[in-house]
């Protein structure tokens, strides 16, 4: 029996769009188990998603507020602190900012216990669909240089600019810095929030994983969290329903056995 956590982030009136979603290769996954973590942050509305057409004026939830480093920092803490109480779990799975933050605590832990074992690690394997990019929250140990946000700035931080206007996402101020690297964080003095980049970080996530995702849809949805992770046991299975989820048979019974294989390369 394999368990793990999913981590189903943007569920709408919690367990509609669950069933909708994941029930294809659930049921391909018999001899799975799987413990749902549900969010309880805010997420912004609409009709973004086939799951959610329907159901445009229910909540949607995630899992942190990402432009608040104590709330990702002690949601991530809270993550692994379940994976040591109610585990020892398999792997992790999850969706959207779901798959962030398993990712995130994959890192967390990694880099904290750069000398633990396997037996030691949180989760053996990891899901990722449609992972958006992971951020790293760390103690400031420099003031760096104030950044004035321009058309010109990069796109995280034009990104991370736009969602700071977000009236969902209420947060201690914070304000862009360059630090002496030239690595770009979102800091309130006290607490950075930096987005991992491959091209400078290398490889942050070293078990198996599988990255369910769209090739047509943004990088920071799922190819640079796919190119943090060590490619020799990384696989990818691409869809074209852009940052949404998949469906049909035939792909739910292909990804039911990518996360197998997954597994099995975790043993």
């Amino acid at each position: 029996m394999q368990t793990g956590l999913f981590l189903d982030a943007f569920t709408i009136a919690y367990g509609i769009i669950r069933t909708n979603y994941s029930a294809g290769f659930r049921s391909l996954l018999d001899d799975y188990e799987f413990d749902f973590v549900q969010g309880q942050m805010p997420h912004t509305e609409g009709n973004w998603s086939l799951h959610t057409h329907n159901f445009a004026s229910s909540k949607l939830w995630g899992y942190f507020n990402m432009l608040d480093a104590n709330d990702i920092l002690e949601t991530e803490r809270q993550l692994l602190q379940l994976a040591i109480e109610a585990g020892p779990f398999d792997g992790i799975m999850g969706y959207s900012q779901g798959a962030t933050l398993a990712a995130q605590v994959i890192i967390r832990h990694a880099l904290e216990n750069p000398n633990a074992s396997a037996e030691e690690m949180p989760f053996r394997f990891a899901i990722f669909f449609n992972g958006a990019t992971p951020s790293r929250v760390f103690e400031m140990t420099e003031k760096g240089t104030p950044v004035v946000p321009d058309l010109n700035q990069p796109m995280a931080l034009k990104f991370i600019s736009a969602m700071k206007a977000n009236p969902l996402l209420h947060t201690t101020k914070l304000f862009p810095t360059e630090l002496s690297n030239g690595r770009l964080v979102l800091t309130d003095e006290r607490l950075g929030i930096m987005k991992c980049d491959a091209s400078k970080d290398g490889v942050l996530i070293t078990i198996p994983t599988l990255h369910v995702r769209c090739p047509d849809d943004e990088a920071e949805h799922g190819q640079e969290l796919y190119e943090l992770c060590e490619p020799g046991i990384a696989d990818q299975y691409f869809h074209i329903h852009k940052h949404d989820f998949p469906r049909g048979y035939d792909e739910m019974r292909q990804i039911a056995r990518l996360i197998r294989s997954a597994a099995e390369r975790s043993m």
